[in-house]
């Protein structure tokens, strides 16, 4: 019953383009590239931490000038390198695997809001489908994450720069749901 909720969840993120704006029709606005590079944390008691590496895709759906707002779409992959050293008890105990890693593919939406003409604010909401359903000790629950994220990011024309915080978790839709945490730099050069 908890993959319908997802698959639901995932189907709106993808069809909902509510967010009031302009169509988005120049050829600048199709779409960016992304690399970041960033450290997580695994919840629960034996969550350790783990190296994270992503790449994405950012595409502008629509924009409100009278506000300085922008909704954007992002398709990205994530690499999780478990970094933890976790001791020989604490790995009997953990709830997964001590020395898991993790690829997953993500969709999310954002709303940008940009404070300045260079600086903006990024947060956004999306599905996440793992690879492992743990990392480093953490017991995720389930393959299927939400992915929370907020952000501050500094641009000028010819690249992009952004801090990020991510928060993945099944949101409590499983009985184990140690979620993870990320800080993440992710930056872009436009050609």
């Amino acid at each position: 019953m908890s993959q319908v909720k997802y698959i639901f969840i995932f189907l709106l993120l993808c069809t909902s383009l509510s967010f009031a704006g302009d169509n988005i029709q120049s050829s600048s606005d199709q779409g960016k590239y992304f690399f970041g590079i960033g450290a997580g944390e695994g919840g629960g008691p034996y969550g350790g931490g783990f190296t994270a590496f992503r790449l994405s895709h950012q595409k502008i759906l629509s924009r409100n000038s009278t506000y300085n707002f922008e909704y954007v779409s992002d398709l990205g992959v994530n690499f999780w390198k478990d970094n933890s050293r976790l001791n020989t008890t604490q790995g009997i105990h953990a709830s997964s695997s001590q020395h898991s890693s993790n690829v997953s593919l993500t969709y999310s939406r954002l709303i940008r809001k940009y404070l300045t003409a260079n600086t903006f604010l990024d947060t956004g909401f999306g599905l996440s489908l793992q690879s492992n359903d743990s990392i480093g000790g953490a017991d995720l629950g389930s393959y299927y994450q939400i992915e929370s994220r907020f952000g501050i990011g500094y641009e000028r024309e010819t690249y992009r720069s952004i801090i990020n915080f991510y928060h993945y978790s099944n949101a409590g839709l499983e009985n184990q749901n140690d979620g993870v945490n990320i800080i993440m730099l992710s930056v872009s050069k436009y050609f």
